[in-house]
């Protein structure tokens, strides 16, 4: 990202207030850390399996974690990883396992180099399409930032169900920019619980249990 870029989201930011966001911004262009947005014709990927990438880790992730209270009996699966910007805010909390599933091999190398500047260890990456993501007995977050379109989300949702079904527990959604939310509680066991906004988009918290 040029220079002159990180100055107006810088002012952006330092308008609204955001000092958090700011300094946080800040840091990932001082350690070099690449989390600059990626679009779809850049990765010749199709537009009926994923979203383009952006960031959604930092200090409003993190508030959200925090008010979530993680504790080492938790594992999470970020799904639509893409360059590991909301598995490096993950990394910081006490989860057992911490994994990323991303459809583009180049954005699960480019989340490897940063996890690898940031000395981060705790993370795995699997690449492949979100919805042949099977391997879920031992997690009980899932975390979504409007990754793909509505009919991955259901296949995922269905994975995530047969999962329940297979290991029976207590299990969290936390979903930003929830586009895609009837695809979560239509004939599953999820309802939304919480609700936390971020100016122009929103988190939904959802659990399979009241």
């Amino acid at each position: 990202m040029s220079v002159g870029v990180y100055v107006k989201d810088a002012l952006t930011l330092l308008c609204r207030g955001e000092w958090r966001e700011f300094i946080f911004r800040i840091r990932v262009h001082i350690q070099n850390i690449d989390l600059r947005n990626t679009y779809l014709n850049e990765l010749n990927l199709p537009e009926d399996r994923c979203h383009y990438y952006a960031n959604s880790g930092g200090p409003h992730l993190d508030t959200v974690l925090k008010a979530l209270k993680i504790t080492a009996q938790d594992c999470i699966v970020d799904f639509g990883s893409g360059k590991g910007g909301a598995l490096i805010t993950l990394s910081r909390y006490p989860f057992a396992r911490i994994a990323g599933v991303e459809i583009s091999p180049d954005l699960a190398v480019i989340a490897k180099q940063n996890f690898h500047k940031l000395n981060i260890k705790n993370v795995t990456m699997n690449v492949c399409d979100a919805a042949d993501f099977i391997e879920l007995d031992e997690y009980n977050y899932f975390y979504f930032f409007s990754p793909f379109p509505a009919a991955v989300m259901s296949a995922v949702i269905r994975n995530i169900c047969a999962s329940l079904t297979n290991n029976p527990r207590k299990a969290s959604i936390i979903y930003f920019n929830p586009e895609c939310h009837d695809a979560v509680v239509t004939d599953s066991p999820f309802v939304k619980i919480n609700e936390l906004n971020h100016h122009e988009l929103v988190f939904y918290i959802y659990s399979n249990r009241p």
